[in-house]
């Protein structure tokens, strides 16, 4: 399916106020104004971070709680052990605590759970291995442990203490632990703190809380200088956890990337340029998401965190350089994994979905736990519907795993809450989520059908078809310079919450186009506008572009520079292209036409093949008499839609019935994305004006008798076999001869306060009559058309309905 990506320009009135604080500097105001940074205290704080400060450590209420008992430990030499989680937030919130504690002369340690054998937070049997073989007295948890009252409790039977440090929604209901430092948990933070102190304290990563606490005992021992240590850790799980880049994950940030720009964390380095990265000058937040956290996120998907954070703990160059190979070999087997799992639940997904389903779900055995979330990511970008892949759990196989993504307005959590009780473990957010169940009490197909269930009683007013992206603001070629660069570098660093900016350029003129890149599925074109100069752009990921030169474009981009030969030039990024060429171009190019009219006493292998086909199939049939002719099975029935009803996505249509004009053919195909099409053998009876009045006028009298006079006219319409801009025409000459009198309540429903049959029979001396015989042999010949005309001549039609 054709997701289209509507273009939502923020409003560009400019508050003159934010215009004198950004010097007059239009596109910098733009830029503040639509991000929220609207007065002189947060320009000047977002403006220039590194000269921010960063939230006391006290203002956590346990946290001189946590201190204490961590100096008691040390003090007394027992044993710590830094409990972490997989993900890049969990292994270096666990890298940065576990340096501090060394740092101030603790027996520390840590424990990096397996995500494929124990999944996130705490568990007993870990906590086994931790008290019996470690000896630790004390765990503190990083990034994890909000939720496990259970395990908090086991540690303490065996004398164990635990400090909780996570950043994870809090229950109601928190472990009974020596200290918890989480901004989300109740009574967590101090109570004079401004919202916006405590929004950005809650915005904060694992890395963030773990931060904190270490920032706390650093000033305990009087050791602050070592904070330019951590620094670049934290910086790297902020970013890797995706939270918002605002406020303090900004200052975070940015001091992190300052500290690596002038060399420091030679681990990190390491990992960078491998990566490509080779200048830390001009190290950016996007070169930490997309070259480093994937990396570090591969040790923990394909084989053990532990690889990840024995990389960044070191000081041995040898390990250094052998841990980035192998991370380096992971993540290369977790890109071709990937690549593999997306094809096959593609496959999956295309072969075997229901026309009218709203989600994605889908199941195989042989898909690894590791990367089944990002290959949901990329179903939930493609698609535009939530997405659940499941796999079985390596180490239990009477339980399936899933990894959930949703989309805008679509509440995941609350979804799967719903059905919490058939779950052997859940959690999440309302985005992402995973959870477990064992197939003994619910097998797949059942717990499928729940969920499609569910997600469609819950998706009333969701357009699947459509995502908006928010851009920044209308540019002419005189604006792209140089300077525009500058003024977009100084929103650094980008992420969630202060994304890089967007622009759009109307009325572009296509001057040439080219493929590149080793599979020719990378588009490089050529633009301008006005006679200017002409714009270099590259569009990723879009092997299918054949628009005529010299067509127009809009486009949505991110200008950058390219650095070629010693020579800058600003190139456009483009994220979308809105054209009137490329819509007529792709729309139907690829639908296929199969011919079945002139064929008989065919309905017995029809029906065969709907029930065996793993194409998505659906079935226009709307006519009434039609379907009591057909007398269809129930769960073909099932498969059938009428004009009013269109499938949200299906593979082909089945057209049993004949649809009221062009326009509805048109609308039926485009909007189902169906790129089969069937043209079935049938017998549609020819409207008769006089018939269709005698049949409305019956319909009257029932809603006046039993529906309390109202009347839907999608339903309507439907019943009677025409559009409802005839069956409006008829009701208007009803009421124009003072048969009826009319309310409209809405778009599609009337309510009829009066009806009188009797005048019927001179209804054609009313010159509303003759409108109304003009649409029914407007009808009756776009069907006689229908059924007698060429294969060539109908797809003409289609193509001709366009909007």
């Amino acid at each position: 399916m054709q997701i289209r990506k509507i273009w939502k320009i923020k409003d560009e009135s400019i508050n003159n106020d934010i215009l004198s604080l950004c010097e007059n500097n239009k596109i910098l105001a733009v830029l503040l104004q639509n991000r929220g940074i609207n007065t002189k205290e947060k320009i000047t704080a977002f403006l220039n971070p590194l000269k921010s400060p960063l939230t006391n450590p006290n203002v956590f209420t346990d946290m001189e709680k946590a201190a204490l008992r961590i100096q008691q430990a040390v003090e007394n030499s027992e044993n710590i052990t830094v409990y972490g989680d997989f993900d890049s937030d969990g292994i270096t919130s666990c890298a940065l605590l576990y340096l501090t504690l060394k740092k101030i002369g603790a027996k520390a340690d840590y424990y990096l759970p397996d995500r494929t054998a124990e999944s996130h937070g705490l568990n007993t049997k870990a906590l086994v291995n931790i008290i019996s073989k470690k000896k630790s007295k004390l765990i503190i948890t990083v990034d994890c442990g909000i939720s496990n009252i259970q395990e908090v409790n086991f540690a303490k039977g065996f004398k164990t203490d635990v400090i909780i440090t996570d950043h994870h929604e809090a229950p109601s209901e928190l472990p009974s632990a020596a200290a918890i430092i989480n901004p989300k948990a109740q009574n967590a933070l101090i109570p004079d703190l401004t919202v916006e102190q405590i929004e950005s304290l809650n915005n904060l990563s694992g890395a963030g809380v773990a931060f904190k606490l270490a920032c706390k005992l650093l000033d305990l021992y009087n050791m602050q200088d070592f904070v330019h240590e951590i620094l670049p850790l934290c910086a790297v799980g902020t970013v890797g956890d995706v939270v918002n880049i605002t406020g303090e994950n900004r200052i975070i940030v940015e001091m992190g990337l300052e500290l690596l720009r002038s060399g420091k964390s030679p681990n990190i380095q390491a990992i960078l340029k491998s990566a490509g990265i080779l200048d830390p000058q001009n190290l950016t937040s996007e070169n930490i998401a997309f070259a480093l956290v994937p990396r570090l996120n591969a040790s923990g998907r394909l084989d053990n965190a532990s690889i990840a954070f024995n990389l960044l703990i070191s000081e041995d160059e040898n390990l250094i350089n052998e841990s980035v190979k192998k991370l380096n070999d992971l993540n290369s087997l977790r890109q071709k994994l990937c690549d593999e799992t997306f094809e096959q639940a593609k496959d999956l997904y295309e072969n075997n979905i229901s026309a009218h389903k709203k989600s994605i779900v889908l199941y195989s055995p042989d898909w690894h736990i590791g990367i089944i979330g990002i290959v949901a990511s990329k179903l939930v970008e493609m698609y535009n519907k939530p997405t659940f892949l499941m796999t079985k759990d390596p180490n239990y196989p009477e339980i399936i795993r899933c990894s959930c993504r949703s989309i805008e307005g679509i509440d995941i959590h609350n979804i799967l809450s719903q059905h919490k009780d058939l779950f052997e473990g859940f959690g999440g957010h309302k985005m992402a989520a995973g959870f477990s169940f064992n197939e003994n009490k619910i097998n797949f197909d059942n717990f499928k059908n729940l969920l499609n269930t569910t997600i469609d009683e819950n998706t009333h007013d969701i357009d699947f078809k459509s995502v908006k992206i928010n851009a920044d603001m209308l540019l002419e070629p005189n604006d792209i310079t140089f300077s525009l660069i500058d003024t977009i570098n100084k929103m650094q660093p980008f992420g969630a919450g202060n994304p890089p900016p967007l622009f759009v350029m109307n009325d572009t003129v296509l001057k040439d186009f080219k493929l590149m890149g080793q599979n020719n599925n990378h588009l490089k074109l050529f633009v301008s506008k006005n006679n200017s100069q002409i714009f270099e752009c590259v569009k990723w990921n879009t092997p299918n572009f054949n628009p005529p030169l010299n067509s127009k474009l809009d486009i949505l981009f991110a200008p950058a520079i390219n650095s070629f030969n010693g020579a800058n030039n600003i190139q456009l990024m483009l994220s979308d292209i809105h054209s009137e060429a490329l819509a007529q171009n792709q729309n139907f190019s690829e639908i296929k036409i199969l011919d079945h009219r002139k064929k008989t006493n065919i309905l017995v292998q029809v029906l065969d093949y709907i029930n065996t086909t793993k194409k998505s199939t659906a079935i226009f049939l709307e006519n009434a008499i039609l379907k009591k002719e057909l007398n269809l099975p129930k769960d073909i029935i099932n498969k059938t839609f009428s004009s009013s009803d269109i499938p949200s996505e299906c593979e082909q249509i089945m057209f049993f019935d004949c649809p009221v004009n062009e326009d509805d053919f048109y609308r039926i195909i485009k909007d189902s994305d169906a790129k089969i099409i069937h043209l079935m053998n049938f017998n549609i009876p020819v409207i008769n004006t006089d018939n269709l009045l005698t049949k409305l006028s019956g319909m009257l009298k029932y809603a006046i008798s039993n529906l309390n006079g109202k009347i839907n006219l999608k339903r309507a319409s439907s019943a009677l076999n025409v559009d409802v801009e005839t069956l409006e025409c008829a009701l208007d000459l009803f009421e124009n001869c003072e048969m009826t009198t009319l309310n409209k309540n809405n778009s599609e429903e009337y309510t009829i306060t009066y009806f009188n049959s009797a005048k019927l029979s001179g209804i054609k001396n009313d010159e509303m009559y003759y409108s109304l015989d003009e649409h029914i042999k407007n009808i009756n010949e776009f069907r006689q058309f229908y059924l007698n005309s060429s294969t060539e001549n109908i797809k003409e039609a289609i193509t001709s309905g366009r909007e």
